[in-house]
């Protein structure tokens, strides 16, 4: 695992124990959420932590300039934008691991499942742009409504909804393409084992 060397620390202002109490909150609420985001849009682990991190800091520095509601939304533009500085450090990967911790109650059966479901939701994703990646992401994955994506990424609502139809467009034929080609595969690997069976 690589070791991810933090920048100097931001300096945080002190804050008043009611704020300080609302972004408590909003970090366990949210801290998981925007990992996983940046991990789907295609960042690294050690990337999606830092700027993970460099978010929710951001945040607290400017706390006085949030509207009040509108955190969420401030948090995620805060955690886009930095891990787009955060990337030039770190390449991006493709999962390889669990998005989320396991559910210690569920199957290993179910776990290879979800697993083989997360690489194959990755390699869909990877085949599209980034800036489609991230409406998509947004939108389908995580729940956010077109404004609140609007709000986040500071582009026009109509632009939301031409990547959002454009990426849902791109994600059908390239899940249509990676289920072609595991049903490739997969009788390739019957055709095999009966070949093997008649020699």
């Amino acid at each position: 695992m690589m070791v991810v060397v933090a920048e100097p620390a931001l300096a945080v202002k002190p804050v008043d124990a009611a704020t300080r109490a609302h972004w408590e909150a909003l970090y366990i609420a949210h801290h998981q959420v925007v990992w996983r985001t940046l991990r789907r849009i295609g960042f690294s682990p050690d990337a999606a932590a830092e700027a993970t991190q460099q978010a929710f800091l951001i945040c607290v520095q400017r706390f006085e300039d949030v509207r009040p509601g509108s955190e969420r939304a401030f948090l995620f533009s805060t955690a886009i934008r930095v891990a787009k500085t955060v990337a030039r450090k770190h390449r991006r990967i493709s999962l390889e691991e669990e998005l989320e911790h396991p559910d210690l109650g569920v199957s290993a059966e179910a776990l290879d499942r979800r697993e083989l479901a997360v690489k194959i939701l990755d390699r869909v994703l990877r085949q599209l742009d980034e800036d489609l990646v991230t409406v998509f992401t947004l939108f389908e994955i995580e729940g956010f409504s077109s404004p609140e994506i609007a709000e986040i990424l500071d582009i026009p609502l109509g632009t939301v909804a031409s990547r959002l139809r454009r990426a849902r467009e791109g994600f059908r034929k390239a899940a249509r393409a990676v289920e072609l080609e595991g049903r490739g595969k997969a009788s390739g690997a019957v055709r095999l084992q009966v070949a093997r069976n008649e020699s």
